[in-house]
């Protein structure tokens, strides 16, 4: 429920916006990236981390080009973020199972 009044808060804010959250607009607003991770159902502080990342990078890639999509860059992390999380989970059950080791 709370992600739905969140996501209608940046949707709101983003009336006059049409067609600019499609993934080609680099650098995008952190709402249409907020939106579309909560849509994933990431957390904000996701979003947060995801957006300074790529700002830090100038939305270039390692060589230099620009970012064409951000979603393309979104998709990525998101995927990464959610397999990074469910190793930590495995080597704490593990922890646990065998605290000797």
């Amino acid at each position: 429920m709370q992600q739905k009044n969140v996501i209608k808060i940046y949707d709101d804010n983003l009336a006059d916006c049409t067609n600019k959250g499609m993934g080609y607009n680099v650098p995008p607003l952190i709402n249409h990236v907020a939106i579309y991770f909560l849509q994933q159902n990431m957390a904000l502080p996701d979003v947060q981390l995801f957006y300074k990342h790529h700002e830090n990078l100038k939305w270039k890639t390692v060589t230099g080009r620009p970012e064409k999509n951000w979603k393309v860059l979104a998709k990525d992390w998101i995927y990464n973020t959610i397999q990074n999380r469910k190793l930590l989970e495995r080597q704490e059950a593990k922890r646990k199972a065998f605290p000797d080791t």
